[in-house]
């Protein structure tokens, strides 16, 4: 029953009365927040960074998943896995670039960032950006599910004319005003809540872990491109030491001919290699621009001056069956169906505690005037556990639970058809790097033995004992075989990035160790 507080030290007393009741509802379940949730207290774990920073695992630490309402420099100095990639509030969008920027050619002797040209690449990719949203939203949907341990006030407040005619008495018509405050907190719902939290995380990880991947996917297209403009710039510089080289022979055979001891068809032969060599300088330069063209589709700007990139050898691991074993801790398209499937395993936990009743606590307070007739004020406070439980919907949870377990079963399968492609891709690009790696002494070999030849050929050519075609051959072998090198080089410098790839460390290592910095950038057209 209702009852009328209508003494001014009754109503301060309830007031005081509400508001610490609503202190301590909001600090209810912070107690026993660890405990409900296996995910809550720090674990050691490899996973991407939003912030930027290395990868988890390649520099030989891990890092701690803390809470996502945790301060982030407490104690540890560590930003927590939580916290979302957010750009400056000040920073410009990256305008796509003008055609005579992208045409224009950088200044003679700039060398070109790999690095700098892969971030830029990261701000201006529209995919990148869809998967940055969508971590955001993953991220907030982690706040969403916490607050089901946090109290949840509603306030009513209502006044507008009122026509009451009873049964005994006089009929009124008078102005209604009431208004209605009511606190509801969850005490315990049978792990509901902290499955919701532990499903949610998942996903924001699922989100993060796509975000990585399409990452290192661009990294890997730049670096590529990268690798065939340095090549091919080798290439030409290679064709133009074999033009130094032909034009020595000619000379050498020129004065064979003054001496009388070569016939003029000697010297039209190597004029006709020499011919031949500079019209390989021109293809080579072909090449080179059309590298060049591949390189700004993706960049949007022609590059500098390429350099060599750092080796590969101290980040990759010792063998395929080593990189087999960091599938599930490094590789990113399987730690995001790792952890789609742990989503969907919470939610199917989540969705039995439907089962079970819920247990709450419900504070209410009431304030009415002229209530059903000329009754005056009331005002009314009552605080209540309550007990709620669902018997029966007609088979819905029952059915939703099974949808789900179908669900968690091809996620299953779909976590082993994952593992199986990542496998076998690491094991061919195992392969071709082994392949790569051993053919590097073969064609070394047979660079320092086709020198000698050449030597010794030019020895003899002066001592009469060597024919033009013999000269001119052992050259072409040798330049050859240096081209051999150079395309070999590049072919397993692509395998050991490939391997990188998969296994999440390739931004890591053509970035030197440095983080990746803020990449969210405005939606075009947003304010």
């Amino acid at each position: 029953m209702a009852q009328d507080f209508r003494s001014p030290r009754v109503d301060v007393r309830m007031r005081h009365s509400a508001s610490l009741l609503i202190i301590a509802l909001s600090m209810l379940p912070m107690s026993s927040l660890h405990a409900a949730d296996d995910d809550v207290a720090p674990r050691r774990v490899a996973g991407p960074m939003p912030d930027g920073s290395v990868v988890a695992g390649w520099g030989g630490s891990a890092t701690p998943l803390h809470d996502p309402y945790a301060n982030a420099t407490a104690n540890t100095g560590e930003a927590p896995l939580v916290a979302a990639v957010i750009a400056d509030q000040d920073q410009n969008p990256a305008l796509p670039a003008s055609q005579d920027e992208a045409t224009a050619e950088p200044p003679p002797g700039t060398v070109e960032s790999l690095r700098s040209s892969i971030v830029q690449s990261l701000k201006e990719n529209p995919e990148i950006q869809i998967a940055l949203a969508r971590q955001d939203d993953a991220r907030y949907g982690v706040h969403e599910a916490w607050s089901g341990y946090l109290p949840h006030v509603d306030m009513t407040v209502a006044m507008g004319k009122e026509y009451n005619e009873p049964a005994i008495g006089n009929t009124t018509t008078l102005r209604r005003t009431e208004g209605v405050v009511t606190v509801n907190q969850n005490i315990w719902d049978f792990g509901t809540t902290a499955n919701d939290i532990a499903r949610a995380r998942a996903s924001y990880r699922s989100a993060q872990w796509s975000t990585r991947e399409r990452i290192e996917a661009i990294s890997y297209d730049i670096s590529e491109a990268y690798l065939n403009v340095l090549e091919r710039q080798k290439l030409v510089e290679l064709a133009e030491q074999e033009i130094a080289a032909t034009e020595k022979i000619l000379n050498m055979v020129s004065i064979q001919q003054d001496l009388g001891l070569t016939t003029p068809a000697d010297v039209s032969r190597a004029k006709a290699r020499l011919d031949n060599v500079k019209a390989k300088v021109l293809d080579r330069k072909s090449a080179l621009q059309q590298a060049r063209e591949a390189y700004r589709r993706l960049t949007r700007r022609l590059p500098g001056m390429t350099v060599d990139l750092p080796p590969a050898d101290k980040a990759l691991p010792t063998s395929a069956g080593a990189a087999v074993a960091m599938i599930d801790d490094h590789n990113p398209r399987m730690a995001q169906a790792v952890q789609d499937r742990r989503s969907l395993e919470k939610q199917r936990a989540s969705q039995t505690g439907t089962f079970f009743p819920r247990v709450g606590l419900v504070a209410q307070g009431n304030w009415k005037d002229d209530v059903q007739g000329d009754t005056g004020r009331n005002r009314d406070a009552r605080a209540m556990v309550t007990v709620s439980y669902s018997f029966f919907n007609g088979g819905r949870d029952i059915a939703t639970r099974n949808r789900l377990s179908a669900r968690l079963r091809e996620a299953d399968y779909e976590l082993d058809r994952r593992r199986r492609e990542v496998e076998q891709d690491i094991r061919i690009d195992f392969n071709a790097l082994e392949a790569a790696r051993q053919k590097i002494s073969t064609i070394e070999n047979e660079i320092a033995a086709t020198e000698k030849v050449a030597d010794l050929y030019k020895q003899q050519f002066r001592e009469g004992r060597r024919s033009v075609f013999d000269l001119l051959d052992s050259q072409q072998i040798l330049f050859d075989a240096k081209a051999r090198r150079l395309t070999n080089n590049t072919e397993k410098t692509l395998a050991e990035f490939r391997v990188l790839q998969q296994l999440g460390g390739l931004f890591d290592l053509v970035s030197e160790g440095q983080p990746l910095p803020r990449i969210v950038m405005p939606a075009p057209g947003s304010n």
